[in-house]
């Protein structure tokens, strides 16, 4: 693999402040040393040097949360109320259309082409049809937490099931919700988990009907949702919200995890959180598609582990991430101002990398890193790097770059980089 040095106008760690006059010593695909230009080019006077002008060399983006498999199902989504209508048309339409491997290839391939022009290297994604996504995501070059979607009928084989890292491509279990997992299923994947020291991931606190499941009330799941799977009603813990629910499981949250959505989370809610290895992806787009309400981001910026994902085309218009991460700046903006830009692209990136676990290989330019990076070109300039981000669009990513491989450009300079 070749060595580079990378240099560009303006250099966002994000772990650290922004550098001007600097660059990026690459080797082995990890992140050798940040310094002065004149510092790496004397000292690595043997690599290769691209000076990629005016604009950010920044972390890469991280899509937290994802369907890729989803997308061909965004044609059968018509008008709904509410969570449970929209997700009666989900089950419908699996039930009715004939969902050919062709259909899924397509629906992923296009996908994966979307996140990788709008600058995503990492991405989570719900893996639901036995990995039929997972050829493409590893021939794509991004790196890849591919949760493998668990239900009921899961339980008897989750005992043998191997999870494991496979150089880019990493999988984990991830138990759908509190309402299509029975307490036996949970109970099973949390105590793998805590043997394996295995991180898991699941959609909670996500609708208000989920909350009157948890707490036992009428709820639109066992009247109308379970009658369409043909699922019984199932017993289970008695809670007063969505953590005190999944704490009968993951026990004293000492097991990684990945939480989805957490939009009907509470201030005691989140504190509780804040000390335990807990990581939040937040899906605002999704969020508003569905009516399910906003997350209280007044208390989630306090976490550490706190990122951000479009979810699929089964609940969002598209998978610009960009937009994802315009969105989520307007929403902070209102009560953290100028500081919104920061929090954003922190969610975008280093944030996102903690939620899911593998902040010591992404997330940010630091010395021993994977070289995860992508350089955006700028679109006017703001003299808040953090902000100019955010009023740039795909049409500004560069360089797509995912442990120091070169896996897209928009110009010819950069496609014959790759060792």
């Amino acid at each position: 693999m070749n060595n580079l040095i990378l240099s560009a106008e303006t250099i966002l760690p994000v772990a650290s402040d922004p550098l001007t006059n600097s660059a990026v010593a690459i080797s082995d695909g990890k992140i050798l040393e940040i310094d002065k230009l004149v510092v790496l080019t004397k000292k690595y006077n043997n690599f290769k040097h691209i000076r990629l002008g005016k604009g950010l060399l920044m972390p890469g983006f991280i899509n937290g949360h994802i369907h890729l498999e989803l997308g061909w199902i965004q044609s059968h989504i018509g008008n709904f109320s509410n969570f449970t209508e929209w997700l009666s048309q989900i089950i419908t339409a699996k039930k009715t259309h004939n969902i050919t491997k062709r259909t899924l290839d397509n629906s992923v391939r296009s996908g994966i082409s979307s996140l990788i022009n709008c600058g995503v290297t990492t991405v989570g994604e719900i893996s639901s049809f036995g990995g039929a996504d997972i050829p493409h995501l590893k021939k794509s070059g991004l790196r890849s937490i591919i949760f493998e979607e668990l239900f009921d009928k899961d339980t008897e084989s989750i005992k043998n099931k191997s999870y494991q890292s496979d150089g880019l491509l990493e999988t984990r279990p991830f138990p759908h919700a509190p309402y299509s997992c029975s307490p036996r299923l949970l109970k099973e994947v949390y105590k793998l988990a805590r043997k394996s020291d295995l991180p898991t991931g699941i959609h909670l606190a996500e609708s208000p009907e989920e909350t009157d499941f948890i707490r036992q009330k009428k709820n639109s799941f066992e009247t109308k949702i379970f009658p369409l799977i043909e699922k019984s009603n199932f017993k289970r813990p008695e809670a007063k919200n969505a953590v005190q629910y999944f704490s009968n499981f993951n026990k004293g949250f000492n097991t990684k995890s990945t939480i989805i959505h957490a939009v009907q989370l509470n201030k005691e809610d989140i504190n509780l959180l804040r000390k335990k290895p807990i990581g939040i992806v937040l899906c605002p787009r999704s969020n508003m598609f569905l009516k399910v309400g906003v997350p209280p981001l007044k208390h989630l910026v306090k976490l550490k582990r706190l990122g951000l994902g479009t979810d699929g085309l089964s609940s969002n218009y598209n998978l610009d991430f960009f937009e994802e991460m315009k969105a989520l700046h307007l929403l902070l903006s209102g009560f953290m101002g100028k500081e919104a830009s920061f929090q954003t692209v922190y969610c975008a990136t280093l944030g996102g990398a903690r939620s899911l676990f593998i902040e010591e290989k992404t997330g940010s330019i630091e010395v021993g890193k994977e070289a995860d990076m992508i350089f955006l070109s700028y679109k006017g300039k703001s003299s808040d790097p953090y902000l100019q981000v955010l009023l740039s669009s795909k049409d500004n990513v560069q360089m797509n770059m995912v442990s120091g491989q070169i896996i897209w450009s928009r110009n010819d300079k950069y496609k014959n980089l790759n060792g």
